[in-house]
């Protein structure tokens, strides 16, 4: 198998484990609050990155003062705990609407609709510079009419709490990923991702406790899937992400990624039961059509189609 292939293969199964952890999102409502399974799954991956990031920071000498000045080491402190704020802000919020939607949409119906954040990205570059094309516009708006038309029968009344708090992930999503592109070098990736899952789950259990009140006997009945949650789709997900990107060109990457919410709808129906509506179904490739789009951009003359040289 060429490594073009095995790169291929790898964010395939990046999109199958990520599609998967709508089901374990679904089951984690079911044994305990979702504001508190969603704090809890963030700490727990912030736990997971330690080991991963300090030989990093260490190698890099990133806060090492004897390799950088006195100001370079405070503002790159500086930077981190701001990034680590905004972004575990913004993932909070994400990651609790689309919990807390999820008590009354489908799996595949949640997938769906959060996928919506890869057009919604290039409107929120506009907050840092970037221009928006016709393209991107044309992207967004299928994208709703393709949320309309799966959500909002009979009106806006039609379209159930879930709905929206769905599609207001989405935007986080991608408010989210605008940020961490503002923060992110080279040397700390890993910080960022260590701190945004930290800053999250204590300011999220700091939302849930008083709200929910979780219990000792509903955090060990979550133990089970929330461990899945956190080391297959959270910590295999991303590094099988990491090793695919290496062999594929960014297009085709980016749409093997895009079949998460295709996957979320196959394993709701097969371990949930769960059954889109024929009306539903065709919102889903409207937007799944806008996802594609919003990522496929036209060959170059003369651009290489295989994995990088190495």
């Amino acid at each position: 198998m060429s490594d073009r292939a095995k790169g291929n293969a790898a964010l395939l199964l990046t999109a199958i484990l990520w599609g998967s952890g709508f089901i374990a999102q679904k089951i984690g409502n079911t044994v305990m609050p979702p504001m508190t399974f969603n704090a809890v799954r963030m700490l727990m991956a912030s736990a997971v990155l330690v080991p991963l990031m300090l030989p990093g920071l260490r190698k890099s000498g990133y806060f090492d003062a004897a390799r950088n000045t006195k100001e370079t080491v405070g503002r790159r402190y500086r930077k981190s705990l701001t990034a680590g704020l905004i972004c575990g802000t913004l993932l909070m919020i994400g990651t609790n609407t689309q919990q807390i939607g999820l008590l009354t949409v489908s799996a595949g119906k949640s997938g769906f609709i959060s996928s919506v954040y890869i057009v919604f990205v290039p409107l929120f570059s506009v907050l840092i510079g970037k221009k928006v094309s016709m393209k991107s516009l044309f992207c967004i708006v299928l994208a709703m009419i393709g949320f309309a038309v799966m959500s909002l029968e009979g009106g806006l009344g039609g379209a159930t709490p879930g709905d929206w708090l769905t599609l207001i992930s989405a935007a986080a999503f991608a408010a989210q990923i605008v940020a961490v592109n503002c923060y992110i070098d080279k040397d700390n990736a890993l910080l960022l991702s260590q701190l945004q899952f930290l800053f999250s789950g204590l300011m999220g259990l700091a939302i849930a406790i008083p709200i929910e009140r979780p219990d000792a006997a509903s955090l060990m009945a979550g133990i089970p899937v929330l461990l899945y949650a956190t080391f297959v789709p959270t910590a295999g997900g991303y590094t099988l992400q990491i090793v695919g990107q290496k062999y594929t060109d960014s297009t085709t990457a980016a749409l093997l990624m895009s079949t998460e919410a295709v996957f979320a709808a196959v394993f709701g129906a097969l371990m949930l039961g769960e059954m889109m509506s024929a009306r539903e179904m065709a919102g889903s490739a409207i937007i799944f059509a806008a996802t594609i789009i919003g990522q496929t951009e036209p060959r170059q003359k003369g651009a290489k189609t295989g994995a990088p040289d190495v």
